[in-house]
Parts: C-alpha cells; sequence; structure tokens
C-alpha cells in the first residue's frame, strides 16, 4: 500500500514590524586570536555584580595551544567586567607590565583599572534604576543630572580607590544639537576615539557645565590623552603598559602610537596598595556590540602573597571595613596564602593571627593546595582576653603547592549597645618573604529588627509611570533616622539599585518611582525588603504593579506543522498534528473574554490535487468542517493578565484539528494554509 503524508502550514494571523541597527563585526575575531595570548584559568573571574555581560571564551590558537578571551559585551545596554583572582594581585612596590589585546564592535569601548574599592570583584559603576549610562564604560560616575550638582556627588557613583586608562570608542559630545541628553557629555572636548587615563573616583576628574542656555552636564577631565584613534571593527589591537615603582608613572600606548606617561599618586588607593585588584570594564549601548579582551603580559607580583575574606555566614555577606553584624552572627575569617613564582619555596612560615574583640572562635584550621589538612589550637573557652595566636605551617608553599587557607570560625558576642570591633594586622613570616594583611573594623549591633509595610497599589496605564509607597518601623518601636536605611528592590526577578531613604522625609517613609519603560504590560512582580545600617532586615513584601491597556495576541505559533502520516486501506482514517503549537496571552486588563476561530483552505497537491477527504476541528463532541468559507470556534475563554494559554496543550484523540481522509484517497504530499483569527469579546 501506498503511504499519504501531509503537511500543515501555519500563517501566523498578526504581522510584527522591527527595524534592527547593525554594525560589521568580523565573524572569526575569535579565530584569529593572538598567538600569544595566554591561558587565564584561576587568574581573572567575572565581576559579583547584578547583570554582568562577561563571560570567559577557551580557544585553540592556531599553535594548538589553548588560550582564553573574555567577552565584556555582546549586544545592547550591558555593562561587564572581569576581575583578578588573589593570585594575579597588582603589586605597585615594584615594576610590573600588562600587555593587552582588544577587539571593539559598536561597544562604548572599555577601561582597564586599577582599584581598591572595598567591594572588590563586586565593584562597578553605579547605575541607579535606570538604563546603563555607556560613557562612564562601567567605572566612572554616572551622570543622570540635569539640575546643579557638585562633582563630588557623581564621583560616589563610580569605582572608588581607582585609576583607569580608557580607550573610548563613542566620543559623548553632547548629541544631536548639543541637546546633552542623560548622560552623553564627558567627551566634549576629545576628538573622536581616544585613550586617556583620569581617577575615576575623585571629584576633580569632573567639570559641570550649562545651566544657562544648555542643560546641566558633566565633562571628564581627561589626562594624557592620545586622540583619534583608528580602532576599525573585528580587529585585534594591543594595548601596552609600564609601571615604574620608583617613578610612580604609568606609560602606555595604543597599537604601537605614541607612548603615554601618567603619574599616579598611589594614595588614591588608600593605605594599602601592594595588592591592587585589577581588571578590565566595558559598556555597550548599540545593537550587536562586542568587546573582546586577551592578555599576552600580565603583571608580575612579588613572590607571594596575603589576603583575607570575611564573611558572615548567618546573612551571607560579606564583612568590609564600616560593616555591620548582629550579635550571635557566626563570622568567618579565611586568609589566604599564595605562592606566585620564584626561584626558592616560602617555608617556614609561621602566622601570627590577630583575634578581634568581641569574637569568640570556636574553630581554626588549615588547608593546602596538595589535599593537606592540619588543625590551628585556639585557647580554652574561645578567644577570651587572648588578642592574637601563633602557628607554624607543615607545609612550604612552592610551585607544586601554591596556597594555604587559613579558616577560623567565631561567633560575634551579643551585646547590649552598639559595639565597636577594631582593626588590625596578621603577620605571615617565612624564611625567604614576609606578607602581612589588614583585618576590616565593624560593629556589633544588638539585633535590632525592622519591619515595612506598602500601600496598595493602583493599576496603571500603559505609557504611564508608577509610585510605590511604603513606611519602615523598628519593630522594638524605637525612634530612628534615615540615615543607612534602604529598601533592596527586586522587579520582575531582577535586581535593582536599592533605594536610599532620603534624609529630609520623615522617619521610614519611602516613595519609589518606575519609569513606563522599567515595566512591562500585564502584572509585575516587585520584592522589597528594608535593610538598616547596621543589616537588620525586614522580611520580604511581595507586591504586584498591573500596566493595564496591553494587547490581546498571539504570543507564538508554529509556522509549520505537520500531520501524522497515513497508510492507505481503503478505510476512512484519521490524521492528527504531530508538532502544532499555539499561544494566546491576554494584556489588556479588560477582564473580558476572548475567542479564537481557525479556517483553512483546501489540502492539495503541489501539482494541485485535492484531497479525497478535509480539515475538521472536534470539539469534543462532535467533527465540524473547517474551509476557507466556514471558521470554527477553537476555544472562547476567559485568562489572567498575562497568562500564557496553549492552545493545543490539551488536545487529544477527541479534540483538537484532525484531518479525515476517505477511502477514494490517493497517495501524496498535501499542503493547506491555516487562518488563525483572535477576537475580544467584550461584555461578557
Amino acid at each position: 500500500m501506498g503511504k499519504l503524508k501531509y503537511w500543515g502550514f501555519l500563517l501566523g494571523l498578526l504581522v510584527w514590524g522591527m527595524s534592527v541597527a547593525t554594525t560589521t563585526v568580523r565573524a572569526d575575531a575569535l579565530d584569529e586570536v593572538p598567538a600569544k595570548a595566554l591561558n587565564l584559568d584561576g587568574l581573572f573571574e567575572v565581576g559579583q555584580f547584578d547583570k554582568n555581560s562577561a563571560s570567559k571564551i577557551a580557544v585553540t590558537k592556531s599553535n594548538g595551544e589553548q588560550a582564553h578571551v573574555f567577552e565584556l559585551n555582546h549586544d545592547n545596554n550591558q555593562v561587564g567586567a572581569i576581575w583578578s583572582t588573589p593570585v594575579n594581585r597588582f603589586n605597585m612596590n615594584v615594576d610590573n607590565k600588562i600587555t593587552m589585546w582588544v577587539n571593539l564592535a559598536a561597544s562604548e569601548g572599555l577601561a582597564l583599572v586599577l582599584q581598591n574599592d572595598p567591594r572588590k570583584t563586586a565593584a562597578i559603576s553605579r547605575f541607579g534604576t535606570k538604563n546603563i549610562i555607556g560613557e562612564n564604560l562601567g567605572v566612572y560616575g554616572t551622570d543622570t543630572y540635569h539640575r546643579k550638582t557638585a562633582p563630588a556627588t557623581i564621583a560616589k557613583t563610580a569605582i572608588q580607590k581607582s585609576w583607569a586608562l580608557e580607550i573610548d570608542t563613542k566620543v559623548n559630545n553632547g548629541g544631536f544639537l548639543g541637546l546633552y541628553q542623560r548622560g552623553n557629555s564627558f567627551d566634549e572636548k576629545m576628538h573622536k576615539n581616544h585613550l586617556a587615563s583620569i581617577y575615576p573616583a575623585a571629584p576633580e576628574t569632573y567639570t559641570q557645565r550649562g545651566g544657562l542656555t544648555t542643560a546641566y552636564h558633566f565633562e571628564q577631565n581627561h589626562q594624557a590623552a592620545q586622540e583619534r584613534l583608528k580602532v576599525n571593527s573585528g580587529q585585534w589591537y594591543p594595548v601596552k603598559l609600564t609601571w615604574s615603582a620608583k617613578n610612580k608613572t604609568m606609560s602606555y600606548s595604543f597599537d604601537g602610537g605614541p607612548v603615554k606617561i601618567f603619574q599616579i599618586d598611589t594614595q588614591v588607593f588608600g593605605k594599602s596598595f601592594r595588592n591592587l585588584t585589577w581588571g578590565v570594564t566595558s559598556t555597550a549601548t548599540a545593537n550587536n556590540a562586542r568587546a573582546l579582551v586577551a592578555f599576552e603580559t600580565l603583571p608580575h607580583p612579588i613572590e607571594v602573597e596575603s589576603d583575607l575574606n570575611v564573611r558572615n555566614l548567618t546573612q551571607a555577606l560579606p564583612v568590609y571595613e564600616g560593616s555591620w553584624v548582629r550579635g550571635g552572627d557566626e563570622l568567618e575569617y579565611e586568609y589566604v596564602l599564595s605562592y606566585l613564582g620564584g626561584d626558592n619555596d616560602w617555608q617556614r612560615v609561621e602566622a601570627n593571627l590577630a583575634l578581634p574583640a568581641h569574637v569568640v572562635f570556636s574553630e581554626a584550621n588549615i588547608r593546602y593546595e596538595d589535599g593537606h589538612e592540619e588543625v590551628v589550637g585556639l585557647p580554652e573557652n574561645g578567644k577570651k582576653a587572648v588578642e592574637r595566636i601563633q602557628h607554624s605551617l607543615s607545609q612550604a608553599l612552592s610551585a607544586n603547592n601554591r596556597h594555604a587557607y587559613i579558616t577560623l570560625k567565631g561567633e560575634a558576642e551579643r551585646v547590649t549597645q552598639d559595639t565597636k570591633v577594631a582593626d588590625d594586622i596578621s603577620y605571615f613570616v617565612g624564611h625567604e618573604k614576609q606578607s602581612d594583611t589588614p583585618t576590616p573594623h565593624f560593629t556589633i549591633t544588638t539585633g535590632k529588627s525592622v519591619g515595612l509595610t506598602v500601600e496598595p497599589i493602583k493599576p496603571v496605564k500603559k505609557g504611564e509611570g508608577a509610585t510605590v509607597k511604603g513606611q519602615i518601623r523598628l519593630n522594638d518601636e524605637s525612634d530612628f533616622d534615615n540615615e543607612g536605611m534602604r529598601v533592596e528592590v527586586k522587579l520582575n526577578g531582577e535586581r535593582l539599585e536599592d533605594y536610599l531613604l532620603d534624609p529630609d522625609e520623615a522617619a521610614g517613609y519611602v516613595e519609589l518611582d518606575f519609569d513606563p519603560e522599567e515595566l512591562n504590560e500585564g502584572e509585575n512582580e516587585l520584592v522589597l525588603r528594608a535593610r538598616s545600617k547596621d543589616n537588620a532586615v525586614s522580611d520580604p513584601v511581595t507586591v504586584t504593579v498591573l500596566v493595564l491597556n496591553g494587547e490581546l495576541r498571539i504570543k507564538s505559533y508554529s509556522e509549520n506543522s505537520t500531520f501524522e502520516t497515513v497508510k492507505l486501506s481503503g478505510a476512512t482514517q484519521i490524521s492528527r498534528p504531530q508538532d502544532m503549537q499555539l499561544v494566546i496571552v491576554d494584556e489588556t486588563g479588560s477582564n473580558n473574554k476572548w475567542r479564537l476561530d481557525v479556517a483553512a483552505t483546501e489540502f492539495k497537491t503541489a501539482q494541485g490535487a485535492k484531497l479525497a477527504g478535509g480539515l475538521y476541528y472536534h470539539d469534543g463532541e462532535q467533527m465540524k468542517p473547517v474551509t476557507e468559507n466556514n471558521a470554527q470556534v477553537v476555544v472562547e475563554k476567559r485568562t489572567n493578565v498575562g497568562e500564557d494559554y496553549h492552545v493545543t496543550k490539551d488536545w487529544s484523540t477527541q479534540q483538537g484539528l484532525m484531518i479525515q481522509t476517505s477511502p477514494e484517497a490517493i497517495p501524496g504530499q498535501y499542503q493547506s494554509t491555516i487562518k488563525w483569527t483572535l477576537n475580544s469579546v467584550p461584555g461578557k
């Protein structure tokens, strides 16, 4: 017997239009990675902040060796950053070199950054609740001010305690007719693409202009600049930096061009500038943006180094200088000792560890990279009056055993009033080298808790913003001011910038504004949680912001669908669709029913032969013929705002579209055009 196969062809009822901005990006950028690009395993990590677009890509070079490229961004409205790990810090006490290769297409450019920001690998420019402001490259301050503003205000939104070398591929000079739309004025004095360096967190970096004939805007005071760079899309360009510890100068060049020299005031990094975190940041605001970076030469730190990470295990938060912890919180101090290179091993290392006051330690141990572990002795009954402990490391650190992790766990004392814990220094003295690491100062609080209430939110129309009002109170009803009080905001699953309470408003008063472009049509889930300066947190409060007057639409559909193949047997047979999908969404908020109808042309072969049979819709009780002039109702119902309704999900042998063939059918492939019609049913 012959085989009969049917092909269904679905045409969407709705026609969508869009425009796409394009740029030329060489498809083989990763195939042409520079020959000396390094394997970067363990040397960098992507920045630990929300919405970081950076990722590491493993590539194979022409000689068969593996290297890594970091893709900082790849689409519009993105910010990306990579930061050095503890084994790849920048030591400014010794001469150092960096050679990196950059490949830029449609991005805003990038910046190489040396920083001692307390956020470390979480450091990035602060953008607030707005979209990415491309001109700051992820390191500089964010200019969103159209009123007279002090330069120190914008400087606070930059990466703190930092120096940056920018490769800027977009000149932000006021925009069309010099209208100075938000965040487009830093480069007014620059000529085309440029290379320059500056201190991102210094108020002197920014000068505000305007106020008479133009809007207020900030210019950036570039230094040691090279202008009119030739940065062609898809090409790799070398950037070389040389640091002189004696002269405190950074020399740099782009693509073999002129060497520029900038004298760095190392005090900008704070008290310690020996082990700086360094990396690359980038922003993109245009479609098809892409910023790639590879490294050929990395800094050569001193042979050994030590670092300290302190975490509040109870609250799952890092403890930095000035942090607050609650009495009873479990704290973890993890010292990381690293062997970075040299002719000898780091031997006979004596650890002299500070035991901060008001923390009772109960556990201490050392874990080496080679798997060896040992216990560090603590005084009886915890710390008590002992301020320091000493321990001799049983293992040497070397090229084959590079790291030792010294971990101390303890509990913050339960105090009756806020109590400050002073900083201190821990020392690690070996036969060949010594290193030291400061411990952070912080405050132990009595453990007050806060409560947050939010007023009911009325639905808003499409194109309108929404305002959310609430009130924070201390659960013990004691008085407080707004300093340091904030609200953590998550909208539709994405974490936004914290809302800081206004010092001039009544204590605990919350008023958040959301722009129309931040809200989706239909339901928006908003999760708020209040946090005080001493890290007392409220329970999360979830509210819904409903945006009305959206659309009733076919969200997705199968453009081509296939019905089951039928083997002719001389009898009437039924064939059902195998891969047909159709999703309806009602985002109008009208609470009306909607109806979906189906019609179809006659099934024919490519030669025009008609099928002996036809298309039917089975509603669960009877089969109804579907033709071009005889549409059938497939579904009529009411759905929740924004709810996806899968039309074909529950179709079975007794429901849905199906083809019925008569015994006279002849073999062949048949096609039909199926038309879906979606209508609102008002008043029902």
